[in-house]
């Protein structure tokens, strides 16, 4: 337990602490932790422009027409997953240089295998270490789920609130019409199964 002493001191430096004050300050210091943005809550990063998710909104929105709050929200989230998604490709791409930059493979491997050694090397120099091209897979999948769930719920909205009118059962066929089966040169047995 803390003596009296310590919790006054603590208190005194408490009052010392500099973090951010202004609007501003604590916007940004809120993406402090931020790495990839891949599971990030805030669906924009620092360097993407704002205006690229409100167009694939509107886009989405032309596409399905949403009729209610429900279905805007659907149309959101797909936008959203959307977005982080684009993100996967240059990601990937910025790995896989990485790798082949700093992780080259051994001379007597380039040499016995040609050109494609390297981006195997580091394929497989990846799947035994941080897994980053596995764990960058997963978040695709991911996020394609969210998408493709998100567009189903969409679209079942829709049909529940739209319903069409189930067409009228086509008449039976008289029993003239139907002539009865013959099967040539094979007697019909009745089967006990």
């Amino acid at each position: 337990m803390a003596t009296q002493s310590q919790i006054d001191a603590n208190r005194i430096n408490a009052q010392k602490s500099t973090g951010p004050r202004t609007p501003e300050g604590k916007a940004k210091s809120r993406r402090n932790a931020l790495q990839h943005g891949l599971t990030a809550k805030t669906c924009m990063l620092v360097d993407e422009d704002p205006d690229d998710l409100i167009d694939l909104v509107d886009e989405i929105r032309e596409k399905f027409d949403p009729q209610d709050t429900d279905e805007d929200f659907l149309i959101e989230r797909m936008a959203k997953a959307r977005i982080r998604y684009n993100r996967i490709m240059p990601i990937e791409a910025a790995i896989f240089n990485l790798r082949l930059v700093v992780d080259k493979a051994p001379p007597p491997l380039m040499e016995a295998q040609g050109e494609t050694c390297q981006p195997a090397w580091a394929y497989m120099r990846d799947a035994n270490g941080g897994n980053a091209l596995s764990k960058l897979s997963r978040y695709e999948t991911s996020l394609l789920r969210e998408y493709d769930r998100s567009r189903q719920e969409l679209e079942k909205l829709h049909i529940a609130q739209n319903p069409q009118p189930s067409p009228a059962p086509a008449a039976a066929p008289s029993p003239e019409a139907c002539p009865e089966p013959t099967i040539s040169g094979f007697e019909w047995v009745e089967s006990r199964y």
